[in-house]
């Protein structure tokens, strides 16, 4: 069973699809980060502003590389994770070198530090053991345990995106009552998940429970998500579309990505619990 999507058998046409949406999406967090500075008011130093726009550089080239390409994948194309393990590495010198001081600055960079080492860790790369890294053993009692992985990982990220939406200002005013609640649902409804996670004794009925719990949380917030994107009046607190910045609509469609590859790694994973 491989780690991607939890199946037996990983074709290479999601193989492809796997590393076009993670250069992508790392393309899209250097990118982030870098507008992310310039908005609080940190200094970033030309060191670290020169690295970062490498960096980016070398995820738009290889997402190019295959949303084009016919030809043969490899199994594990290295130029991706010596990227990816270089950001990460940038990643943990900023938190302490170029984020101290500013919460909301340190917060997106702990997200990436995140999610970027998730593609390491579903594509099996060896890193160091003292270079700090989500891994995929929360569950080794589990035979299953590559569900159980993506729930955890994604109830993690699932808990911080409402947050950071709520750092855009424009977006939290315009809101009405029923967002702000929702939001606030949705965070501890991926905590309690990511709890009831760490406390789950072995038995497939048990981890089946969350796993539907998981799924609905995940859909719900995706339709949340679309519905402020559009500008929804069911999001806001006024009929009329409010006037929020590129910024949001950037984030919104970003974490729409990312939630519809979760939504389609449940109807995977439902399969594998029956």
């Amino acid at each position: 069973m491989n780690y991607i999507n939890c199946q037996n058998k990983l074709p290479p046409e999601i193989l492809r699809k796997t590393i076009v949406f993670w250069c992508e999406n790392s393309f899209q967090h250097v990118n982030s980060l870098l507008m992310a500075f310039k908005g609080s008011g940190a200094v970033l130093s030309s060191e670290f502003n020169e690295e970062l726009k490498e960096i980016e550089k070398i995820f738009k080239s290889i997402f190019l590389e295959y949303s084009s390409s016919k030809t043969s994948l490899p199994s594990h194309p290295a130029i991706l994770f010596k990227t990816n393990t270089r950001f990460i590495k940038l990643l943990e010198r900023l938190k302490f070198e170029g984020a101290s001081g500013y919460p909301l600055l340190a917060q997106s960079i702990y997200h990436y530090i995140f999610e970027q080492s998730y593609i390491n860790a579903i594509f099996g790369v060896s890193v160091p053991q003292n270079q700090p890294l989500i891994t995929f053993k929360f569950a080794p009692f589990y035979t299953n345990n590559c569900v159980y992985n993506q729930m955890y990982f994604w109830s993690i990220i699932g808990s911080m995106h409402p947050s950071l939406l709520l750092n855009n200002n424009d977006f939290a005013l315009a809101l009405n009552g029923y967002s702000r609640d929702f939001l606030k649902e949705t965070v501890n409804g991926f905590n309690a998940v990511c709890y009831r996670l760490s406390t789950l004794q072995k038995g497939k009925k048990e981890l089946a429970k969350n796993f539907e719990n998981f799924c609905q949380l995940n859909n719900d917030f995706l339709s949340f998500l679309i519905s402020a994107e559009s500008g929804s009046a069911r999001v806001f607190s006024s009929t009329v579309k409010p006037h929020l910045s590129d910024s949001f609509y950037r984030a919104a469609r970003h974490m729409i990505g990312e939630h519809t590859l979760v939504s389609e790694l449940c109807d995977g994973m439902a399969e594998m619990l029956k």
